[in-house]
């Protein structure tokens, strides 16, 4: 038997995942994205239009197909950050107070970052991490072309490997966000290079790395503390299976807590948003509360 790779190999093994529901998912993947701008609040800016909003987002935003690049108002600082409705649920998720110590772990580009920044409101402590010293840049240009100096007093971004964390820090943190690096499937859709070399040992090697930065963040977050685990992945290797490795790692060290929201669907674990029926994601999250 020729082993999965390529187009055709790609399209068995998702096809293997969601069975009849892969060629209308896999349509959906292809079509247009739709975005939601979010507001920033410091350049003062405000929508001319009633904006479009979707239920569940507690950020000031408007939805469209296609948004002007966002560009800087007179008060010098960018009018709104565009990004999938799903990937906003993650900060949902975490439930943000101000004066919380919070660290987002594979921070780049830094959109999460901005709002979870906006979350704390200027109190307690925001660490934006990532081992890519490129990618670091781009979340300083997002704090800098979004936030106004004064508002970073609580902003620090860091170089950290998010596997090792653990090693160096324990039960420091009150929210801990994992929105980890995965196989990104659409970007693979869209990209016939990447679609050419694509085979499932991919999304197994991701996978080993998503688990090891996991149980790192089950360590540096408080006892009581919540983590995020997220994704944009359609492999179930990344997703519900990396919760399921936890429970047989981990075992009586966490609980999950069950949230739903106002688009996409529960799986085992977590809450998966897919494109076929919301026209947003993919997207999966899974909400963890360290007990010991």
């Amino acid at each position: 038997m020729n082993p999965l790779k390529g187009p055709d190999g790609f399209n068995e093994f998702y096809l293997s995942m969601y069975g009849e529901r892969w060629a209308a998912l896999k349509e959906a993947l292809l079509a247009p994205k739709k975005h939601v701008a979010v507001l920033n609040p410091w350049s003062h800016f405000k929508f001319l239009e009633v904006p479009l909003t979707v239920s569940g987002l507690s950020f000031e935003h408007d939805v469209k197909e296609l948004f002007p690049r966002p560009e800087p108002t007179h008060h010098g600082y960018l009018n709104y950050y565009l990004m999938d409705a799903a990937s906003i649920l993650p900060v949902e998720a975490l439930d943000i107070q101000p004066g919380e110590k919070v660290v987002d772990l594979c921070a780049a580009p830094g959109g999460k970052s901005f709002l979870c920044a906006l979350k704390l409101k200027g109190q307690g402590l925001l660490i934006s991490n990532d081992r890519s010293a490129a990618r670091r840049a781009r979340i300083h240009q997002v704090f800098d072309t979004y936030i106004p100096k004064t508002e970073q007093k609580n902003l620090t971004v860091t170089s950290y490997d998010a596997t090792k964390w653990s090693l160096y820090q324990k039960n420091m943190y009150d929210k801990v966000l994992l929105d980890a690096p995965c196989s990104s499937e659409r970007h693979v859709l869209e990209d016939s290079k990447e679609l050419a070399l694509w085979a499932p040992g991919r999304t197994k090697a991701i996978a080993i790395t998503q688990f090891a930065m996991l149980a790192s963040a089950l360590d540096i977050v408080k006892v009581g503390g919540t983590i995020v685990y997220s994704t944009c992945a359609l492999s179930q290797l990344e997703n519900d299976d990396i919760i399921k490795k936890l429970y047989a790692k981990r075992a009586g060290r966490f609980e999950l807590l069950r949230k739903e929201f106002s688009f996409g669907e529960p799986t085992e674990f977590g809450w998966q948003v897919l494109p076929d029926t919301t026209g947003w994601g993919p997207f999966y999250l899974a909400v963890i509360k360290r007990l010991r």
